[in-house]
């Protein structure tokens, strides 16, 4: 065999380890790309069923919550119905009474608005009317103020029978429950333009904005841990906490909020106030009477 040949044959052999090499590597390649494709394939299904099982939760949560919302209105269809005088023997109908708090105990700015939201829109749905009026009385039992942020602090040094020296800050402020009743008859006619529920829960979203802008002479809890004492077990307490954040926002839907708060400073008188006063103390709840058939 002469040299050449040898040459040839020794070249021949090694294309084809080479050649195999390659191949070699081209299987391994293949295999790790299946094995990539498959691994994508079982986190996808995982994150598939991940997410199949977390909607279908929320199906149910919101099954329950329209259950729960089905169960009242026909409580209250039920109620209805229970008030329904029967027709007299001339044939004629007498008055529908329907079952409304007593309003004897509240002041009379506090009286009309239950006039204005509840009577004029026959809103006596639950929890709403019972939510309401709750709010209504925190606001009538107690002298929530909102101090005029262009009021002039007075300090006045003044002493006692002692002769011992006092300090004391004299200012303006408004009445919450003046500032409250002035938003919701700025509002009442754009809430009304919302469906029920919706317009439900702006006017108790009024409330909260106004009592948050509040203090109280002689309260040591922070209004806010006031007010989720109310909305606690509310089920409206989601959609209202996300009105009020719109309503800080400025949000354009509802920016008529925000209106009615700078109308209402401009418009609403503020009264004098000294820190030395000493008014009632904090009214948190008191036990709401029952609801008594009346006619609107």
């Amino acid at each position: 065999m002469s040299f050449f040949s040898t040459i040839i044959i020794i070249t021949a052999i090694f294309s084809l380890f080479i050649g195999y090499y390659f191949y070699i590597k081209y299987l391994e390649k293949i295999y790790l790309e299946q094995e990539e494709t498959k691994k994508h394939f079982v986190a996808q299904s995982i994150k598939q069923k991940q997410k199949e099982k977390f909607d279908k939760l929320q199906k149910l949560e919101k099954l329950k919550v329209l259950e729960q919302e089905k169960q009242i209105n026909l409580e209250h269809t039920k109620k209805m119905k229970e008030e329904k005088f029967e027709k007299s023997f001339l044939g004629e109908k007498e008055p529908v009474k329907y079952y409304l708090y007593n309003t004897d105990l509240l002041d009379y700015s506090i009286k009309n608005m239950y006039k204005e939201i509840v009577h004029k829109n026959l809103w006596i749905n639950e929890p709403f009317h019972t939510k309401l009026y709750e709010f209504l009385m925190l606001v009538n039992d107690n002298d929530f103020m909102i101090v005029d942020p262009h009021s002039k602090i007075i300090t006045m040094n003044t002493r006692d029978k002692y002769n011992k020296m006092q300090t004391s800050k004299a200012y303006q402020v408004y009445s919450t429950k003046d500032i409250i009743k002035h938003m919701i008859s700025y509002c009442i006619n754009e809430i009304k333009r919302f469906n029920k529920k919706d317009a439900q829960n702006l006017v108790i979203s009024i409330f909260i904005v106004a009592l948050k802008l509040s203090v109280h002479y002689l309260s040591r809890e922070v209004l806010q841990d006031i007010i989720d004492k109310m909305l606690k077990d509310y089920i409206h307490s989601p959609a209202i906490r996300n009105i009020i954040q719109m309503i800080e926002a400025k949000n354009e839907k509802i920016y008529f909020i925000q209106e009615s708060i700078y109308d209402a400073f401009s418009v609403v008188e503020t009264l004098p106030y000294n820190d030395r006063e000493i008014p009632k103390s904090l009214e948190i709840k008191r036990k709401i009477s029952p609801k008594v058939l009346q006619n609107i």
